[in-house]
């Protein structure tokens, strides 16, 4: 990130910081620190709304220079141990807060249970096609498997380029039509009368959620800010989980509990 900044800043010489967020495409909040530190290290001078570019190669101190000519480490690190390391990283722990926890989801619930026994060393691109695969069989959309992949080839490309393993899988996610937006599904009365009756009789913590969701027109997260809910400590995890056990139960896979808006039902 910091060499990309810098060629960007030698660049423009004098720039905003909108300037250099367009032209560089790096998170606002990793912007700011670098921005910091090339102050801190006198490239950087600050007048009024500009920040102007100092030549002064020798205070680079926080720039990294990997040695490519030196034999590679080749470490036994295994992929849980290289996600947490990855996630200690400064670059990560610079990116926004949902950012950071869709990383950790993707691992936790994807990555890490596929790969858990694998040394990061050894992951050929054939196991990325099984993986693939695995991801496409428990029914997850296109949309977030390649960005589940992306994800994967970036913690690789990481220790790649750290030194630690070879450069034996080194692929590319490409998108080859695009990926559509997920249609909101619309239900029938009587898809509604069989959720309504699965949840009186099974789940009735959620019926004054789904009740508010289609009175009020509220997506879930919206809901469970409410002082009331946050009291009860209702998780959006055990909320979908449980939806989708129902939606399994009436073969309504593609349906979202946030299609709840979009339900006319009077007598809920």
């Amino acid at each position: 990130m910091h060499n990309k900044f810098l060629t960007a800043a030698k660049k423009l010489k004098t720039f905003t910081f909108d300037d250099i967020v367009m032209m560089t495409d790096i998170e606002e909040t990793t912007v700011k620190s670098i921005l910091n530190d090339f102050i801190k290290n006198n490239n950087l001078k600050a007048v009024n709304n500009y920040f102007e570019y100092i030549e002064n190669p020798k205070n680079f101190e926080n720039i990294k220079i990997i040695n490519k000519s030196i034999e590679v480490k080749n470490s036994n690190i295994t992929v849980i141990e290289a996600v947490k390391r990855f996630l200690q990283s400064r670059e990560i722990k610079a990116l926004s807060f949902e950012t950071l926890k869709t990383y950790r989801t993707f691992f936790n619930a994807h990555i890490i249970p596929y790969f858990h026994k694998f040394l990061l060393k050894d992951i050929k691109i054939e196991d990325i096609e099984d993986f693939k695969n695995y991801l496409r069989e428990k029914k997850i959309s296109e949309r977030r498997i390649k960005n589940i992949l992306t994800l994967l080839n970036q913690i690789i490309k990481h220790f790649q380029d750290e030194g630690y393993i070879k450069r034996t899988c080194v692929f590319q996610v490409k998108r080859l039509k695009k990926i559509p937006k997920r249609e909101i599904q619309i239900l029938t009365p009587n898809q509604i009368e069989k959720i309504f009756s699965i949840i009186k009789s099974e789940y009735k913590y959620l019926l004054p959620i789904v009740q508010k969701s289609i009175n009020e027109k509220m997506k879930l997260p919206d809901i469970l800010k409410d002082e009331y809910y946050q009291r009860k400590h209702i998780s959006k995890r055990k909320i979908r989980t449980d939806f989708f056990k129902i939606k399994q139960r009436l073969g309504l896979e593609n349906y979202m509990f946030d299609d709840l808006r979009f339900v006319i039902y009077k007598n809920v």
